[in-house]
């Protein structure tokens, strides 16, 4: 198996693995995510096997509609209505109890599901062809830095996978995760802000970082490269120097070393994190250090990856 164009034919055949148990890649506007049958357990083994991604961390199923993400959860109200037609389909996650049908091992041994319904061409014509929810974490090797295009997948796990390519990632970082069990909390923060779901229901609250058995990549460490990775004031990068470090910079220019500039902006400049500490890992430096984003509303998220990147 190998990356293949997301043409209709392949979006069928990569179905049709999911129908037999197997594992798929496939693009979402936030990240790849290594895909299977919700319902299945031996294909949501198989997923945290590949991964090797701890047994008590949850997947996220993702559905095509409302009525999908009703059919898996209990609770279902007229706050998650509200969200969903504010922010579906799009990088918010919703949690809720499970219904039976729904195997706790999918669910990280818990009894909250995670759902949300992505907003990509090939992930909804993926949903809709299969027939039902698909359980997809990130595509990457477990606690590592995320895959925003095919080929980042590839590099993970070879010829082993069939990946959809859908060509990079929009958002390029995880969504939104809130639970709807009890006081609405954010348990992990993505584009969409607490603010802006305030304007939707009220009483939100923030509450990461979560345990890891809470929510899908709320762990101390993820996201993480290889090499070791700092994180530095605009001041403390200025004096820096090293032919051994990639720096990973938004203004600020190191003495010496290699450089990789990313976007001012919070959209573009998450758009790029991932592919960029790819990118700089792949140099295989001694160390790569980081000059600190804003610390203002909109960089909330991009500060919680590269805090858990250094971690």
């Amino acid at each position: 198996m190998t990356v293949v164009l997301a043409t209709q034919e392949n979006i069928r055949k990569a179905s049709q693995i999911l129908s037999s148990g197997g594992v798929v890649a496939f693009p979402t506007e936030t990240v790849y995510g290594l895909g299977c049958d919700t319902t299945n357990k031996e294909a949501v083994s198989r997923v945290y096997t590949l991964k090797n991604r701890p047994n008590d961390n949850p997947l996220i199923a993702h559905v095509s509609t409302v009525e999908e993400a009703k059919k898996i959860t209990i609770g279902w109200d007229d706050r998650c209505d509200q969200l969903a037609e504010r922010f579906w389909p799009g990088p918010l996650t919703i949690i809720l109890n499970r219904r039976e049908s729904v195997p706790k091992e999918a669910c990280g041994g818990t009894d909250t599901i995670a759902v949300r319904c992505p907003n990509h061409e090939i992930a909804k014509k993926l949903i809709k062809e299969f027939g039902g929810p698909i359980s997809a974490p990130s595509a990457n090797i477990s606690g590592h830095t995320s895959p925003t295009t095919a080929t980042h997948v590839h590099n993970d796990f070879g010829d082993e996978l069939f990946v959809l390519d859908g060509g990079p990632c929009d958002k390029g970082i995880e969504s939104t995760v809130i639970s709807m069990v009890g006081n609405p909390t954010v348990l992990r923060r993505g584009s969409i802000e607490v603010g802006e779901l305030l304007h939707v229901i009220s009483g939100v609250v923030a509450q990461t970082p979560a345990s890891q058995n809470e929510s899908p990549g709320s762990s101390d460490k993820h996201y993480a490269p290889n090499a070791r990775m700092v994180l530095q004031s605009s001041k403390e990068i200025s004096k820096q120097y090293g032919e051994d470090i990639v720096f990973l910079v938004i203004k600020t220019k190191p003495a010496s070393g290699t450089v990789i500039t990313l976007p001012t902006t919070s959209g573009e400049y998450a758009k790029l994190l991932y592919a960029a500490i790819r990118e700089a890992d792949a140099m295989k430096p001694k160390a790569i250090h980081v000059e600190k984003p804003p610390n203002t509303p909109g960089w909330e998220a991009i500060n919680d990856r590269l805090r858990r990147a250094s971690s």
